[in-house]
């Protein structure tokens, strides 16, 4: 069965306030920091600002009323990645929840890795089946 989501991302926070998550990343034998904050989930806004901080990119977006995408192209080879928002309000000072439709696995970690930095630690599940990635 085909998805239209490639990697969702939810905070570390999170998944350890779940059991059965945490069950699952401990049974992936993940490595878990010790103090996790709650973290958060970045606005439009602030994706864009920490995108236009990441040199060798190239951005751009698509917003619709119930809609918000972003591509994020590697201005030295051909890495992309797709992100989407959850849910869009139209609203581009309101955090949301957002997954990657599509795009190379480096330019996706490179993108998280990035807004991990404002929204504290994240994971990438996989809708593949691939283990957890936790990105600080």
């Amino acid at each position: 069965m085909w998805s239209p989501k490639l990697y969702f991302v939810v905070t570390l926070f999170e998944c350890l306030e779940d059991p059965a998550t945490f069950a699952w990343l401990m049974n992936m034998d993940m490595t878990l920091p010790g103090e996790v904050s709650p973290g958060r989930y970045p606005s439009p806004n602030a994706i864009l600002r920490a995108m236009e901080s990441l040199p060798g990119v190239s951005i751009s977006t698509l917003v619709g009323k119930t809609c918000w995408q972003m591509t994020v192209r590697s201005r030295e080879d051909v890495a992309w990645a797709a992100l989407e928002l959850r849910d869009y309000s139209g609203d581009p000072q309101e955090p949301h929840r957002f997954y990657f439709s599509g795009g190379w696995d480096e330019m996706i970690l490179l993108v998280t890795t990035q807004l991990a930095n404002y929204c504290g630690p994240l994971v990438l599940l996989g809708e593949s089946g691939a283990p957890p990635q936790i990105v600080m």
